[in-house]
């Protein structure tokens, strides 16, 4: 990575990074002009893939508990509604379930016919900003706060409103042949700014393209895909790949890159990635000074994904753990920028050599 490169991403990602890219709102606006005015400049064409989602968007929440108020904010998805009873780790039906944001039971949830259920992050004195795809009133609060509604009998007041959402797609090519995807989300969840989650490698590939294009000589083409509502149901991909995609076979996907402890997620959600992938890139890393782990995470989600269930060969490059993810610890200061320029100098690298055997 050239310094040059390096500090001119470091200095220009600033204004990006330090807004709240949530979908729909006006800062996400601004941010997505900041990209494409970004690739105008560099000479890059791009296309927009615009889409429009339906999802209920979170307000605000309370509970109320013997006349004191307690803040919490509801999870994007959350139903709305005034929710009444106890709050309870050990839960039983017409119960409010409390539970640690990171490792919700939704199956015992389900089972048990809770009324609504508050979370909180049991690392961080912080709300944690989650998402929910069921019908469920959901919110969080913040760790302090436990004492006042642990056990307590509580009214939960919880507001959304259902919204129909523009968003859209950044797509640019270099190259021709069969197709390697480079993914990364640009958005974040509600009042989050999402730097190492995701807005540093979203900002990241105009300058590995851009560094590319200077002596491209690959035998393959490289699709570069900026995704937008990864955070509210990996919704950009899941766009992108209905429309149909021909002869691509390999997706390597960045999402939560920048922090403290650089993984090559093997294993996910949705089962392996490709093994031979992420054998190939531990050996780069390895040669540039990352110290970068191969790890399972079963609960881990990413817009490689969609494209995983179409069978192409998947590479998922992130941090874990990541702590601050979804919290309003997860800013500008919290990246570290010698790990985000040796994971630049390897993804370069990874794609100059991928059609080598």
């Amino acid at each position: 990575m050239k310094s040059e490169t390096y500090e001119e991403l470091r200095e220009r990602s600033y204004e990006y990074l330090t807004l709240n890219r949530f979908p729909g709102t006006k800062e996400h606006k601004e941010a997505k002009s900041i990209i494409k005015n970004l690739l105008r400049e560099k000479g890059i064409p791009f296309v927009e893939e615009n889409f429009l989602v339906k999802k209920r968007v979170p307000i605000g929440a309370h509970l109320e508990i013997n006349e004191h108020y307690i803040r919490a904010f509801p999870f994007v998805g959350s139903l709305s509604g005034t929710f009444e009873g106890y709050v309870k780790e050990n839960f039983v039906e017409g119960d409010i379930a409390l539970q640690e944001a990171k490792s919700i039971n939704f199956e015992l949830i389900k089972s048990k016919n809770v009324k609504a259920v508050v979370c909180y992050l049991s690392s961080l004195d912080h709300i944690f900003y989650g998402g929910i795809q069921e019908d469920l009133a959901i919110v969080s609060i913040k760790k302090s706060d436990l004492p006042k509604v642990k056990d307590f009998y509580a009214k939960l007041c919880v507001k959304s409103k259902e919204e129909v959402i523009r968003c859209s797609n950044i797509l640019f090519e270099l190259g021709k042949g069969p197709v390697v995807y480079l993914v990364a989300h640009m958005d974040t969840k509600p009042e989050t700014y999402g730097a190492v989650d995701n807005g540093l490698a979203s900002f990241m590939l105009p300058y590995i393209y851009q560094e590319l294009r200077e002596d491209f000589r690959l035998p393959f083409r490289i699709r570069v895909l900026i995704t937008d509502c990864e955070e509210v149901g990996l919704e950009g991909a899941k766009h992108h790949v209905s429309k149909g995609i021909k002869h691509a076979y390999y997706c390597l996907n960045l999402d939560g890159i920048g922090w403290s402890s650089p993984a090559i997620i093997y294993k996910d959600s949705d089962g392996y990635n490709d093994y031979e992938l992420s054998e190939k890139f531990y050996r780069i890393v390895k040669q540039v000074g990352l110290e970068a782990q191969l790890k399972a995470v079963p609960s881990a989600k990413s817009d490689h994904i969609p494209f995983k269930k179409l069978g192409l060969k998947t590479l998922f490059l992130s941090s874990h753990p990541l702590p601050i993810r979804h919290t309003i610890c997860d800013n500008y200061d919290a990246i570290d920028w010698q790990i985000a320029r040796l994971w630049f100098v390897a993804i370069l690298h990874f794609l100059k050599n991928l059609g080598r055997t």
